[in-house]
């Protein structure tokens, strides 16, 4: 069974080539645009991993993945945070309520970003 990646980020272009590179790695790829809408097909399709841009329209990524850690049905799917912004607090995905696998900044080279989601889907047990 191939894992679910659910990829969430406003520029079009960084869902579709991380999206392509990911299904020729063999991943089901999900993809939206805006954090609310990550969120509802978080919940619809319950994906083994996420991969979630910080700066998006309706709701950001700081905001849904606060909702999704509060949310018994998606608080232990692992969260791969990709960004532009400078730098993060190195408190940033460190507490219960706003845990992430990883924090990969942009640019970023796919390899990079691959390794670190073979390495959270590792250590994730999806019920």
């Amino acid at each position: 069974m191939k894992a679910k990646i659910l990829i969430i980020d406003d520029n079009k272009e960084t869902v579709m080539s991380v999206g392509y590179a990911l299904e020729r790695e063999g991943f089901e790829v999900i993809t939206a645009y805006d954090g609310q809408e990550g969120y509802l097909k978080a919940i619809e399709h319950y994906p083994d991993l996420l991969i979630l841009d910080i700066m998006m329209p309706v709701m950001d990524g700081f905001s849904m993945n606060r909702h999704l850690k509060e949310n018994p049905q998606t608080q232990d799917i692992p969260v791969i945070i990709i960004t532009g912004k400078e730098k993060l607090s190195p408190q940033y995905g460190k507490t219960k309520e706003t845990q992430v696998s990883a924090i990969v900044y942009k640019p970023f080279l796919f390899k990079t970003l691959l390794s670190k989601i073979k390495k959270a889907l590792s250590e994730y047990k999806h019920p």
